[in-house]
């Protein structure tokens, strides 16, 4: 079974759509798109497992040039 999350993303002013195209290169981002509220791009990550999913959000992702924060919400049940 393979895991999922939604992560919610705000980033710097003007570097939304950057970080949306950026984030879609990795082979873990399923989708990513621009959103309006409190995040600025949501993207679906997914991983062998809850674990692979929180070190490639803490060691990728996080570090893509233009985001500010991050928020993981696993996907438990579809």
């Amino acid at each position: 079974m393979m895991a999922k999350a939604f992560v919610r993303v705000c980033v710097e002013v003007g570097k939304e759509r950057g970080v949306r195209d950026g984030l879609r290169l990795f082979d873990e981002v399923e989708m990513a798109e621009m959103t309006s509220g409190e995040q600025d791009v949501i993207a679906i990550v997914h991983g062998s497992s809850f674990e692979d999913i929180l070190t490639f959000v803490q060691s990728r992702l996080r570090q893509f040039t233009g985001i500010k924060v991050t928020w993981t919400n696993f996907i438990l049940e579809t």
